[in-house]
């Protein structure tokens, strides 16, 4: 592809990307409305909570593989598509129910569509490219959290039974334009290039039902549908263990293949993924709930608390790539450490002050916060999908967006569990309790960050078995910074060069 039609490409996955973490970010401040005005029970409420990530995370894996099967291209559009016609029924829905289907189909059709982004960028830029490429969808992913307490805050102003209403039907129009740019601009796969993988049908269900599963007990509480629900949960994990080894030796390609599956500085990005997305669908919804029904603070105010964390994570997140290519992985770690300090800093405001000074104090820590934040999620993301093997791109991709979304969606429904669960003066309770819940899985991404950094070194160190560039994260950031790694080792014409998406861990 030429330079202007990368280019294309480019902002046409970004602004796929962006409409569709948009509709996440602005739905948590829609919510208390919709929910009055369609008289909704604290259970669905969790679940139109849930939903869209739930869904989300289901479709990635699943996804991811079929894009490498039959091209990103194909599956691009379908998921669009999907997500345009169901945000049209969530803007026509006269009861709760038929909200949680909407946003359950918006998520399937997200959860098709993001996998074949971050494969097509992968595809199509390498080396510093393809990291300046990342930086900008976290970017995006930045600005979509920027736009959403803004959107809210202007809807706030209208009629509430309407305003949750336009944020649905206003999806229509986007994607009735990126649909046919998606034809014209999106590369076409050949049969040459296609991964000529079979698709794991038995795998996807297997797998979907452990996140399912999972979500179970945040949404109905401790009881014995909790229990069945872990249970089965639990068996579905084993089976789709077992079910991945048989069909791996039967010659089929399972869902998660074994080259990934080894790669441990994709397990340890995965990881940090996880946790710090978590962290951030948390604190959001927490911040919210408390902010809105804890103090009755008014939307324009609970807007203003959030907008300066969402404006530092984009201005950190579009330049990224150059902290990438001068800390590596001991950056991110340095990250992740401040933005520990910031939840504890938070929940000290929360409890210390008066609730007008502890808005202030949460929107001034939230400019700490935010660059922290920018600072991981693009970096960790080049880091992590740089050792995934070339022919699992789009699996990689979305085993890697699983991790967020599932995350994503059990930490909303639990932060929304305990504010609907709290009575009172029991709100800065609740909000002690998910920051509490958020430091922990801060602190789970911090370990995992610290010990994919000791890998790299000791990978790195004179002598070690494996030691070289294409072993190690030092491989993704010397393409960061040169767009191609060396390869250890003497080849027939002398030193071999490889792009980065060769370097597997050892």
């Amino acid at each position: 592809m030429g330079t202007n039609a990368k280019r294309s490409a480019l902002w046409l996955c970004l602004g796929a990307g962006f409409i569709t973490l948009l509709d996440q970010s602005v739905f948590v401040l829609a919510v208390p409305a919709m929910s009055a005005s369609l008289h909704a029970d604290p259970g669905s409420v969790q679940w139109i909570l849930a939903s869209y990530s739930l869904a989300f995370g289901v479709a990635l894996v699943p996804a991811g593989r079929l894009g490498d099967i039959v091209g990103r291209r194909t599956l691009f559009i379908s998921g669009i598509a999907v997500f345009g016609a169901s945000s049209l029924l969530g803007g026509l829905a006269a009861d709760p129910s038929w909200v949680i289907v909407a946003r359950l189909l918006q998520g399937l059709g997200a959860g098709t569509l993001n996998p074949q982004v971050l494969g097509l960028l992968q595809d199509i830029y390498t080396g510093h490219g393809r990291a300046k490429a990342l930086g900008a969808y976290a970017a995006a992913g930045g600005s979509a959290a920027v736009c959403g307490p803004l959107i809210g805050l202007v809807l706030s102003f209208g009629d509430p039974a309407i305003s949750w209403r336009i944020l649905f039907l206003a999806n229509v129009p986007l994607v009735l334009i990126l649909v046919p740019l998606a034809f014209a601009l999106l590369p076409r796969t050949t049969r040459e290039s296609r991964n000529r993988s079979s698709v794991d049908v038995l795998g996807a269900i297997l797998l979907g039902g452990v996140v399912i599963a999972s979500l179970v007990p945040t949404i109905y509480g401790p009881g014995i549908v909790a229990v069945v629900s872990l249970g089965l949960g639990a068996a579905a994990l084993v089976s789709f263990a077992i079910w991945e080894v048989l069909y791996h030796r039967h010659g089929g390609t399972p869902l998660l293949s074994e080259s990934l599956a080894k790669s441990k500085g994709y397990a340890l990005g995965t990881i940090v993924a996880l946790c710090q997305f978590g962290v951030g669908a948390g604190m959001a919804a927490v911040t919210s709930f408390y902010f809105l029904s804890g103090t009755g603070l008014a939307p324009l105010a609970a807007a203003a608390i959030l907008a300066p964390q969402a404006a530092g994570m984009l201005l950190a997140s579009s330049s990224s790539w150059r902290y990438l290519a001068r800390f590596g992985r001991a950056g991110i770690v340095f990250a992740l450490a401040v933005g520990l300090a910031t939840l504890v800093a938070k929940d000290l405001a929360v409890q210390l002050f008066d609730d007008a000074t502890a808005a202030l104090a949460v929107a001034v820590v939230g400019l700490l916060q935010g660059p922290a934040t920018g600072l991981v999620v693009a970096p960790n993301q080049t880091l992590a999908l740089g050792h995934a093997p070339a022919g699992d791109a789009g699996v990689a991709a979305g085993f890697f967006q699983l991790s967020q979304r599932f995350a994503a969606a059990l930490c909303s429904a639990a932060a929304a569990g305990m504010f609907l669960q709290a009575h009172g003066g029991s709100a800065r309770a609740a909000f002690h309790q998910g920051i509490l819940m958020c430091c922990i899985l801060l602190g789970v991404a911090l370990v995992a960050g610290a010990l994919d950094w000791r890998r790299e070194a000791r990978t790195q160190a004179p002598g070690a078995k494996g030691n070289g560039p294409q072993n190690s994260t030092a491989a993704v950031v010397v393409s960061v910074t040169e767009g191609t790694t060396t390869a250890a080792g003497p080849t027939a014409g002398g030193t071999r060069r490889t792009d980065v998406t060769e370097a597997v861990d050892a």
